[in-house]
This record gives C-alpha cells, sequence and structure tokens, in this order.
C-alpha cells in the first residue's frame, strides 16, 4: 500500500489486527497497532479490541487485560465477550471473575444475554455452581434468552451456490 500511495485507513487496521490475532501473530499485531498512530489515525475501539482477542487467544491474559484497563474507551460488550471467551480458552477462572461484577454492572442483559450465558459457563467451569444461579436468575428477572445459533446443510441436491 505504502509503495502504491494508498493509505491505509481504520478498516484496513481492523482488518490487519483481526487477522493477526487469528493466526497468533502478536509480535506483527503490536507492530501494526503502532502503525496507527504512526499513520495519523487515532485507534478506535475495535483496535483496542483486536488487540484484547489476540492477546486473550494467545493466552497473554494480563496484557489483554492491561489493554482494557488503559483504552480511552469505556469497554463494550465486544470488548467483555473476547476477554471472558480467552479466560474460558484458557482456564483462567480467577481472571475472568476479576471483571465479572463490572460486566454484570455495565452490560445490560436485554440486549446482551450472550456475554451473561457465558459468565454462566465460567462459572460452571470452576464449579461455582451458586454464583452461576445467580447470574441465570438474573437473566430470568430481565427475560434474557441468548440468541439461538443456526447452521446451513447443504443437502447436496443443489449444484447452486446458496450464498
Amino acid at each position: 500500500m505504502i509503495r502504491t500511495g494508498v493509505k491505509p485507513n481504520e478498516l484496513t487496521f481492523t482488518g490487519i489486527l483481526s487477522a493477526c490475532a487469528q493466526a497468533g501473530l502478536v509480535e506483527d499485531g503490536r507492530n501494526y497497532f503502532r502503525m496507527i498512530s504512526e499513520s495519523g489515525l487515532k485507534p478506535r475501539i475495535q483496535h483496542y479490541g483486536c488487540m484484547v482477542d489476540m492477546f486473550g487467544k494467545a493466552g497473554k491474559l494480563g496484557e489483554a487485560f492491561g489493554i482494557i484497563e488503559t483504552m480511552p474507551f469505556k469497554p463494550n460488550v465486544l470488548v467483555w465477550s473476547s476477554f471472558l471467551s480467552s479466560c474460558k480458552l484458557h482456564k483462567q477462572f480467577e481472571m475472568a471473575e476479576r471483571v465479572v461484577d463490572r460486566i454484570l454492572g455495565s452490560v445490560r442483559p436485554e440486549n446482551h444475554g450472550g456475554v451473561y450465558t457465558l459468565i454462566c459457563d465460567l462459572y460452571n467451569l470452576n464449579h461455582k455452581c451458586n454464583e452461576a444461579e445467580r447470574v441465570r436468575k438474573l437473566m430470568v428477572e430481565h427475560n434474557v434468552m441468548k440468541p439461538r445459533g443456526s447452521s446451513f446443510i447443504s443437502s447436496g441436491s443443489s449444484q447452486e451456490d446458496p450464498f
């Protein structure tokens, strides 16, 4: 892009950081994150979210939490979900518990049942059934239902691509 004179934008860096997170390229991700400011742009919440995801997937939960603590934005449900998913992946229940009360106080359950379900899963995996039940009761009180997933299965009878 630099050689051809094309200037990267916020979306460019979101894609690059997301790819680094998926591929486990932590050092490359750090360098690209620095390049956002060097390119005259301001890092946005999605860039910080990608960094949380990247560090979390790599098992660097302390660094992921450090990003959340120092970013100039209030963490949104996507940032928290990414962090909790990494805690679940790496079985870092104590790290997750450090933020559960903050999440429960800032994320409205009726809008984001998935993060509440994730918190229940973490409590159950850590054998804290009473805490999981407390979160389930909050979900019932607020009439929260986790969105159902869906899958597409091709029967093979059609040669056309349904998408």
